[in-house]
């Protein structure tokens, strides 16, 4: 009973089939007209429009242009870089220095001050000034070997600075052990309080020394000690 009930629910008479055959048909027929009719019969501009001359005269020039750009097209290759055979060579006389080279700072040991021996590699205000004090009780240098001799200056600094000294000809303090007291003898580097205390009493108990090498009958009086004083011993 149900199965009846939903085929004729289902089912269409044959005048409704009709009806919708005739439908189907009327679609196809209102889609595919204009379709078929594009394609089989195109829209033309009449010829003597004012439309269609524009027209064609925009084709004309598009079909002008396309032809000059291909006769213009032509081939240019990229320009290669030439290498030179042989390199340049520079001289250095080419380029000016960009900064001077500075002379060698060359200082005077008897007449040089602080400041300048200060300037020197190694040195500080410390040691100039131990250096200045050291030669002023020697009475001068004689030799740039008895810079080395300053107290607290490494040999490793004074080889840095050696090529910097120069010995000028100034003349040396001497020291008159036939008149100088035992105080003022003492404060020589080289004499120390010992041994001006040894030279006043030779001088009290032998007289007046008469050369420099009667020093040589003072017991601490060797060779090395006599070679550093006899620079400085005027009688």
């Amino acid at each position: 009973m149900k199965k009846r009930l939903l085929q004729n629910q289902l089912t269409f008479t044959k005048q409704e089939q009709r009806g919708i055959l005739v439908l189907l048909a009327l679609i196809a027929i209102t889609v595919g007209v204009p379709r078929l009719r594009e394609n089989w019969l195109p829209a033309t501009l009449p010829a003597d429009s004012t439309f269609a001359a524009e027209v064609r005269a925009f084709q004309q020039q598009l079909a002008a242009a396309d032809t000059v750009k291909t006769r213009n097209r032509t081939y240019t290759p990229y320009p290669r870089k030439t290498l030179a055979k042989q390199p340049v060579r520079l001289q250095r006389d080419t380029f000016p220095a960009r900064f001077p080279r500075r002379k060698p700072l060359v200082i005077s040991v008897n007449t040089a001050d602080a400041a300048a021996w200060e300037a020197l590699p190694g040195i500080g205000p410390t040691l100039a000034a131990r250096v200045v004090r050291f030669r002023e009780k020697l009475g001068g240098f004689y030799s740039i070997a008895q810079v080395a001799e300053t107290y607290g200056l490494p040999d490793s600094t004074f080889n840095k600075i050696q090529a910097s000294l120069r010995l000028d000809s100034g003349s040396l303090k001497k020291l008159n052990i036939n008149q100088m007291d035992e105080k003022s003898l003492g404060q020589h580097p080289y004499i120390r309080y010992k041994l001006a205390r040894l030279i006043v009493q030779y001088r009290n108990n032998h007289g007046p020394f008469s050369r420099p090498e009667d020093l040589y009958n003072i017991p601490l009086v060797n060779d090395s000690i006599y070679r550093k004083l006899e620079k400085y011993i005027n009688l």
